[in-house]
């Protein structure tokens, strides 16, 4: 089965973003293209948020939602997750179920009751534990990542399902076990999430699918008429509806039975800095800790429809939250969950040794050369040298050993070509140039040269006779091509080319008494001569061709003309 994110190879284009913004770094790269690594990712989704290419591909949950809703008339059910309001809110609610409705549902119901039967269970488990540190379970990327990334920490949380399974369970209770439920939401996690529990949960769509849905079916839910009064089933929600916001599951807790300090974070990094050293030790309270992966909570998921501000989408939550509680009993059903323990950091301490090879191997022999600039998208040169080694990336990630490797081949082809080669800035300055063209300029310059290679800074002016035409070049942006040039007993052919046009240019310089220069000169030539030859063989062939066409055309239509019968000025007839 297809992951819940995945990487389309022909559309990355190595930037790396995805390595730096992936807080677990679930991302191989091979062959210079970005792959998700299944067992590491926590399908958090940010990535989907920041590659800018759009390489990053959040898996279609529409065509199979589409498929079970065929096969199963008259038994689907949508959990339409809390978070609705801050997407689907200017429609009214009547509107908004019997567009779903009209797409095959045979109702919609909030998935808040299923996080208001999730509050009251983790509070009645709450009052039962020992005293500690607890961790809720309502978010499946967080618990994904302590299951992989903290998993001295999955004992401390709570053994409960989320509010999408608990939902489903009462849908389940209450409409028969042959029911079909699809969940929609803001959250890809949910996706893996429905993958592991497949009897319950047929497939999770986003919102936007759901959107996408709605076009493909001709349905403006704003425009549809509601057949009577439509309401979600079996009833409204209540606190449950604060869900997707940070804090909001704790706005539903009643009374803890005992004291207990509650806390909200959110944002996967801010959960992962809590999460780090965290002291689990008895206390002489209970700490409980809800954790959200987004930022500000789900109403920030990464298949959001709307950009719309935080503020606002919290203020509109609140705004259309009713207190009430359930009015009906389920906490007979089962919710418990187990979390089991799945490392994913590595347990291999790779000896120093094995580090400095990896380090050397992209050009970094000492201390001062690891930039730590994260070019690579890894934190720290040390981080990518163990990456290396683990095969999750490649030695040319590293921008300044690319750099380095790029300057020292342009190097050697410098030094390599037998013609004179200078680079010049605006300035004038030069940027490189090789031991052939410092020896054109003279002994003088070639002792300077052999001093300081490259001669990088240095003045073109006053030391090369015709630094006029490279200010022309520069200037104008025109490039100059095989200019003969005398100067004294010698001829140069000189031609000067754009690297950045009026920014960088470089010249080549060619000396024609030197014997392969001169014939390759006298070759080209020829060849020019040549082609400039045909070329006017041609033209004067197509000239030629057409003038005659054209006469013959015209000497026919005379004798035609000529041999037609015809009329006299005085209308008589003449042969």
């Amino acid at each position: 089965m297809l992951r819940p994110v995945y990487t389309e190879p022909e559309n990355c284009q190595d930037c790396y973003k995805c390595i730096r913004e992936c807080p677990v770094k679930a991302i191989r790269i091979e062959n210079n293209k970005a792959s998700i690594i299944a067992e590491r990712c926590v399908y958090c989704g940010h990535c989907t948020q920041v590659c800018p290419t759009g390489a990053k591909k959040i898996r279609d949950g529409l065509t199979r939602a589409k498929l079970v809703v065929s096969k199963h008339p008259g038994k689907m059910y949508m959990s339409l997750a809390p978070s609705y309001v801050s997407e689907f809110g200017d429609i009214p609610v009547g509107r908004l179920i019997s567009a779903i409705k009209r797409l095959g549902f045979a109702g919609v119901s909030e998935t808040a009751l299923g996080a208001e039967l999730v509050t009251a269970e983790t509070e009645r488990f709450l009052a039962a534990a020992p005293e500690g540190v607890y961790l809720s379970s309502a978010c499946p990327v967080v618990v994904d990542y302590i299951r992989k990334y903290a998993p001295e920490l999955t004992a401390n949380i709570t053994p409960i399902v989320s509010p999408m399974i608990a939902h489903a369970k009462i849908l389940k209770e209450l409409y028969g076990d042959d029911i079909k439920i699809i969940f929609a939401g803001p959250c890809i996690g949910k996706k893996s999430e429905a993958d592991t529990y497949g009897g319950l949960v047929e497939v999770a769509i986003t919102f936007k699918d759901l959107r996408t849905w709605f076009e493909r079916e001709g349905i403006e839910p704003a425009e549809t008429e509601a057949d009577g009064e439509e309401t979600f089933v079996p009833y409204h929600s209540g606190a449950g509806a604060m869900y997707p916001v940070e804090g909001g599951m704790l706005a539903g807790f009643r009374s803890p039975g005992r004291r207990a300090t509650h806390m909200a974070f959110s944002d996967l990094p801010t959960v992962k800095g809590v999460l780090e050293q965290l002291d689990t030790v008895n206390r002489r309270d209970t700490i409980f800790m809800e954790l959200l992966a987004c930022k500000g909570g789900c109403i920030n998921g990464p298949a959001k429809l709307k950009a719309t501000s935080l503020a606002i989408k919290r203020y509109d939550i609140m705004d259309k939250c009713e207190t009430g509680n359930p009015s009906k009993d389920f906490s007979h059903l089962d919710l418990h969950a187990d979390f089991p323990a799945d490392p994913q950091e590595t347990k291999t301490t790779y000896p120093e040794y094995r580090i400095k090879e990896a380090l050397a191997a992209v050009g970094k022999t000492t201390a001062a050369d690891e930039l730590n600039c994260s070019s690579c998208g890894y934190d720290t040169c040390r981080d990518f040298a163990v990456a290396m080694l683990e095969g999750r990336a490649e030695d040319n990630m590293c921008a300044s050993y690319m750099r380095k490797v790029a300057h020292d081949k342009a190097t050697a082809l410098l030094q390599k070509i037998p013609a004179g080669v200078v680079i010049v800035n605006e300035e004038l300055k030069i940027v490189d140039m090789n031991r052939t063209f410092a020896a054109c300029m003279g002994e003088d310059t070639l002792g300077v040269y052999d001093m300081f290679p490259g001669m990088e800074g240095a003045s073109l002016k006053g030391l090369c006779p015709f630094e006029s035409m490279f200010r022309t070049v520069l200037a104008t942006g025109e490039e100059l091509r095989e200019r003969r040039i005398n100067e004294g007993e010698r001829t140069w052919l000189l031609s000067i080319y754009n690297i950045q046009p009026q920014k960088q240019v470089f010249g080549l310089l060619q000396n024609l008494h030197e014997p392969a220069v001169r014939k390759e000169w006298m070759l080209e030539k020829t060849r020019e001569v040549i082609r400039n030859h045909m070329l006017t063989v041609q033209k004067v062939a197509g000239l030629l061709g057409e003038n005659a066409a054209y006469t013959d055309a015209t000497l026919r239509s005379i004798m035609e003309a000529y041999d037609k019968p015809g009329k006299d000025d005085g209308g008589n007839k003449t042969n």
